[in-house]
């Protein structure tokens, strides 16, 4: 796997970013941007979860871009708490369908926590991607989006122990989303996935392989 630090600007903002993709390339593959947790609880492009989900994705002949929201590590501007992050997701996917050698075709999202709101709340940056994998999102979150309508595929992915997701609610929410649509439930793992990182990045690895390879 190569990896690459690389820099985008958005709105006069720089980002920090890094693009990993497999060592050998054969024709254009497919890319995904994964948006990472909340930086207000140290979430970062490292994440345990971010870097288990990128190298799966590569392991699988993806290239993807990880990077860090406006105001963490080296990306300027200030944490908005979700209001702006949305800007830095869309110039990272645009970024990404340029990158030598990925097909601009085939991009997807992923995010884990606050990544999954970003991603949820904003209709214009769905349109960016033909696939998304939400890893444990909030229930609220998954109540107003826009993408319960969007035709593409979708996949909700959460531990048995998440509190976030667990509520009397959930099943007509998940029943409302337009096909194709998956949600798993995996036993014994919570919102962080300590220790089942592997298990979790998988699966996540198998539906972009399903829907964009």
């Amino acid at each position: 796997m190569r990896q690459t630090a690389v820099q985008f600007e958005t709105n006069r903002l720089q980002f920090e970013g890094v693009v990993a993709q497999p060592d050998d390339m054969a024709g254009p593959v497919p890319g995904v941007v994964i948006c990472h947790p909340g930086p207000l609880n140290g979430g970062n492009m490292d994440n345990n979860v971010v870097v288990a989900v990128s190298v799966a994705l590569v392991e699988k002949g993806f290239t993807t871009l990880r990077f860090n929201y406006r105001g963490v590590g080296n990306s300027q501007g200030q944490h908005s708490k979700g209001e702006l992050e949305h800007q830095e997701a869309r110039g990272a996917i645009e970024f990404l369908g340029k990158w030598p050698g990925v097909d601009e075709n085939r991009l997807g999202l992923a995010g884990y926590s606050f990544g999954t709101g970003v991603i949820l709340g904003n209709a214009d940056l769905q349109k960016k991607a033909r696939a998304y994998a939400l890893i444990s999102p909030s229930i609220a979150r998954l109540e107003g989006t826009p993408l319960r309508s969007n035709e593409r595929p979708k996949l909700v992915i959460s531990g048995e122990q998440d509190r976030l997701i667990q509520s009397p609610q959930l099943q007509p929410v998940l029943e409302s989303f337009a096909q194709p649509f998956c949600c798993e439930f995996i036993p014994g793992a919570d919102h962080y996935w300590l220790g089942r990182e592997d298990e979790m990045a998988g699966r996540v690895s198998r539906f972009f392989s399903e829907y964009l390879a």
